[in-house]
């Protein structure tokens, strides 16, 4: 018996299994494919196994450009930083420092003036 698809033929049956899935042992079990353990998925940084299918997702720092492909968000140049002077953007993140006399505070993107007594 055909747990998804049973076509009808002559005296006798065939199963086929839905897209995404495939047979096990038996020829007429099918059962979902994971695509993230194979290399039918296209995603370069995440892959969530769905029924059926898979769904690529970009960690924190990239943004998804389509396709599964990630790109680095570059936080400096969109101002979503929060550097209060200098923003230096890195593959996935970013880092703030100050301009020369200023220091860096613990908030990592404040800066306050160095004052020498």
């Amino acid at each position: 018996m055909c747990n998804q698809i049973c076509i009808n033929t002559q005296g006798s049956y065939t199963c086929e299994c839905k897209i995404g899935y495939q047979f096990i042992n038996d020829n007429s079990t099918c059962e979902d494919i994971n695509e993230c353990e194979t290399v039918d998925h296209n995603c370069t940084q995440t892959c969530s196994n769905t029924v059926g299918s898979y769904t690529c997702s970009c960690r924190a720092g990239y943004k998804d450009n389509g396709y599964g492909n990630c790109t680095d968000i570059d936080e400096c140049s969109m101002g979503t930083s929060g550097c209060q002077q200098l923003c230096f953007n890195t593959n996935g993140s970013y880092y703030c420092q100050c301009n020369t006399g200023y220091k860096l505070m613990n908030d990592n993107s404040s800066c306050d003036g160095m004052y020498s007594y």
